[in-house]
């Protein structure tokens, strides 16, 4: 998401409340970029099977199809008064991310931005099969908007992993800072970035079986192997964030479950997004983001922005 020229927002026509829409709007009308406004609605009353359709049910899911077309058009109106070049589509489509796939075939956007809802007593925020079918499925990035609004300059925090498995080299985090540096540049914020390492684990490694690999020093305490760890990852990380501008004093690294990590320096920083990857363990090139964040996007306050792994090019399969 190197551009944004064509954003597509998700709209859904049960809700009075859009987060989607308005910072899709935001967005469109910092970037210039064209304003999609998609609705996926599917009636299965009006579906009629193939032996039964008729005539009469293929009316009535045109005029379903056009009440939701004017039920956008009410919000296009308004964004074309702010100078935003907006386009409006319905599909009669179902399961809803199957419909949005579709439509991003179509319309080839640079994101899409969905919004999750309230879903219980205590107004938690919990993400729906829906979402989690397009983080794993949804082939550009994909911002999932909570009913919060941002900040008159929203704080975007990427959370980097320098030790993806197979990324060949760190080319997931350089797709997550780009995508949040546009971000933040697009809203007049501010970028910063977290990682998490877990000592459990590099002290497992440097008693067993993985010592030999890592390399540490015989004879070094818990406590020194820890510091260690945390000024290679560091340095690391350092390399990365140079190539965005990224000063090193908003470079988080934190010792613990990354799950925890991630929502403890959100919150710490108020941040407004948090952008994260996704990377493909498959030959299907299925996409998800993995246990992590299945632990800590519902916990999250903020916004996510999920950027999927890049394509290797020509010089980097050379490399390999």
């Amino acid at each position: 998401m190197l551009r944004l020229d064509r954003i597509l927002a998700v709209v859904d026509p049960t809700s009075d409340v859009q987060p989607a829409v308005d910072k899709a709007r935001l967005l469109a009308k910092r970037t210039g970029a064209t304003l999609e406004l998609f609705i996926c609605d599917f009636d299965p009353s009006l579906s009629g099977r193939p032996l039964f359709d008729t005539e009469q049910l293929k009316q009535l899911r045109v005029e379903f199809v056009n009440e939701r077309m004017e039920f956008l058009e009410g919000f296009a109106d308004e964004v074309r008064a702010e100078g935003v070049t907006v386009e409006t589509h319905v599909h009669w489509d179902n399961p809803v991310y199957r419909g949005v796939l579709r439509r991003v075939q179509e319309s080839s956007p640079d994101l899409v931005v969905k919004d999750t809802h309230h879903h219980s007593a205590l107004r938690r925020v919990l993400l729906t099969n829906t979402d989690w079918s397009l983080i794993r499925t949804c082939p550009v990035p994909l911002l999932l908007a909570k009913p919060r609004d941002w900040s008159a300059q929203p704080r975007i925090l990427a959370a980097l992993d320098p030790e993806h498995v197979g990324d060949q080299p760190a080319t997931l985090d350089h797709a997550i800072l780009d995508a949040a540096a546009l971000l933040a540049k697009s809203l007049d914020g501010e970028l910063h970035a977290v990682h998490a390492f877990l000592s459990a684990a590099l002290l497992a490694a440097v008693t067993g079986a993985g010592a030999s690999a890592m390399a540490f020093p015989a004879g070094a305490s818990a406590g020194e192997l820890v510091v260690r760890e945390r000024a290679r990852i560091g340095a690391v990380l350092a390399r990365i964030a140079a190539a965005h501008s990224l000063p090193a004093e908003r470079i988080h690294v934190e010792q613990g479950a990354a799950a925890d990590v991630l929502q403890i320096v959100a919150r710490s920083l108020s941040a407004d997004v948090l952008v994260m990857g996704a990377v493909s363990r498959s030959r299907l090139q299925e996409l998800f983001v993995g246990s992590t964040a299945e632990r800590v996007l519902d916990r999250l306050a903020c916004d996510v922005l999920v950027v999927k792994q890049r394509e290797p090019q020509a010089a980097d399969r050379q490399q390999a």
